[in-house]
């Protein structure tokens, strides 16, 4: 595939220019896709205070991180923050203390601790927890107010959850992060599960991680096409440059450049559960991830993504197999991979900001085929100081996605889509609107439709809506909720399916933060 290809060349390019490594480089745990940091760093982008546009291959460092802070807080003395925006950036700056001190010519001291801890309840009342796709194309489930959820579930009625993040560095060159989750619910029973766990290091300017992480590659605000945190989190080892850099010479147009490669490990029941569908899968399939950022300017920034299926028990790939999947050439019959690929971009452009996916199925003469796509805008600015803002997102798939005719279980993991939970033949509209306050408090309003699999004679449509709210207690203490309704109705029938209301309720501590 073009894409692959296009990623090794500028990769060599990119180490062959590597700079001397600096504190930037150092070796710092991840931010958590998850964060609600990451919406406070889209909001500092979003108002102009951070000048180098992120790219979309979350997650970030936390020297990243603290180098955006950085950014902002020097942005801030020409133009100071409304006290909304000030106080989210206090939080960021509190929170990535250790690696603002080695940015800052300091040492980095950041020992493993407990970061975080939450407890959640929350109440989903409706005939149902979880739905199946159509059962002879696609393995796995959906359920309202689910989606980028890690793979869990809301049950029925009332439920329970209480979760923990230690995270830090062991030693100077490596750290490590754990994610822990113990749940209850009317469906789900008990489960204690591993949510993440992975150490982490480099050799020169190349970070190398291991272990269980959730990856997001993509634009998107309510999902993502080619892979996301629908999932539970992957399995994997993974290469990438410990922060973006600048090439020089003829490749300077390019800007800073990122990139990242993986190899993860699919499900070793594929096979047996494919089965039991009637149909055929391998166990053991492998998953291999390459990826280029780059970001030209301030306001524009580029990913190329390609993730393949492939191998798996009595599927393995001959030398010449190998040969064409690193050039695109897809086989007419007995097909021993699966590919998406394609690109994402982000566009700021004054007050206002464009993004979007547009993904391909398998290969065409090297190029993706069935292309999907996603589009957005936000609007960081609705009023004056930035404190309501809006975004607005589009996305459609075709009938080809997340489908396969080797990998018949599907484009899935542990029973979940990979990509978007939308799934195939789908059209999704997404509109939210949030107000900020002073002392790191918001409340949003949101509305999700979801067309799912147009191509059935009886398909579901879903409408979400939902009210959100995050109040800081004191101290490093919040609480946050969500208050929705959902109406899955068929296509042409017009028999309501399913009713639901859901609130949940999250205390957490950040233990990290000890502010008053």
């Amino acid at each position: 595939m073009f894409i692959s290809k296009k990623i090794i060349v500028v990769a060599l390019l990119s180490l062959l220019g590597e700079p001397l490594v600096s504190a930037a480089d150092q070796t710092t745990a991840n931010v958590p896709v998850d964060s609600v940091y990451y919406q406070y760093l889209d909001k500092l982008s979003g108002m102009g205070y951070v000048k180098s546009l992120p790219n979309g291959a979350k997650p970030y460092s936390r020297m990243q991180l603290a180098r955006w802070v950085l950014e902002a807080k020097e942005a801030a003395k020409e133009r100071p923050m409304a006290p909304y925006l000030a106080d989210q950036m206090a939080a960021l700056e509190v929170y990535v203390a250790p690696e603002v001190e080695a940015l800052s010519g300091g040492k980095l001291a950041d020992d493993v601790r407990l970061r975080g801890l939450s407890a959640e309840m929350a109440y989903h009342h409706g005939d149902a927890f979880s739905y199946a796709y159509q059962p002879k194309t696609l393995s796995g489930s959906w359920s309202p107010f689910s989606q980028n959820h890690n793979g869990h579930k809301y049950g029925r009625n009332g439920g329970a959850t209480v979760s923990a993040e230690v995270s830090g560095n062991v030693a100077s060159e490596l750290a490590v992060s754990i994610r822990g989750r113990a749940a209850w619910d009317k469906d789900n029973d008990g489960t204690v599960s591993l949510d993440e766990a992975y150490v982490k290091t480099r050799l020169g300017s190349v970070a190398l991680e291991a272990g269980r992480e959730a990856l997001l590659w993509g634009e998107g605000a309510s999902g993502h096409l080619l892979l996301g945190n629908n999932m539970k989190p992957l399995t994997s080892v993974q290469a990438h440059l410990t922060n973006p850099v600048k090439l020089g010479g003829f490749f300077h147009f390019l800007g800073e450049v990122d990139l990242l490669i993986f190899y993860a490990f699919s499900d070793r029941d594929r096979g047996s559960d494919a089965a039991k569908r009637g149909v055929k899968d391998f166990d053991d399939a492998g998953l291999i991830g390459l990826r280029l950022d780059v970001t030209p300017s301030s306001h524009f920034t580029f990913g190329a993504s390609r993730v393949s299926m492939l191998g798996g028990k009595g599927n393995g790939l001959s030398a010449s197999d190998w040969g064409n999947w690193l050039t695109g050439k897809n086989a007419d019959t007995d097909d021993k991979w699966n590919d998406i690929g394609g690109f994402d971009f982000r566009l700021r452009y004054g007050d206002f900001q464009v993004y979007g996916e547009a993904m391909g199925e398998d290969q065409a003469g090297g190029l993706p085929s069935k292309w999907a796509y996603r589009m957005g805008l936000y609007l960081p600015k609705i009023s004056s100081d930035g404190s309501w803002d809006l975004t607005l997102e589009a996305a459609k798939t075709t009938d080809a996605w997340y489908t396969h005719w080797t990998y018949q279980q599907g484009w899935t993991y542990s029973g979940d889509i990979m990509g978007d939970d939308m799934g195939n033949d789908a059209r999704k509209y997404y509109a939210r609107v949030n107000h900020y306050l002073s002392g790191e408090r918001s409340m949003g309003l949101y509305y999700l439709r979801t067309e799912r699999e147009r191509n059935r004679s009886v398909s579901p449509t879903v409408n979400e809506i939902g009210i959100t709210g995050r109040q800081r207690l004191s101290g490093n203490r919040y609480l946050t909720g969500t208050l929705g309704y959902a109406q899955v109705q068929e296509k042409e029938t017009d028999r309501h399916l399913f009713a639901a209301a859901i609130m949940v309720v999250v205390c957490y501590w950040d233990w990290m933060v000890n502010r008053q």
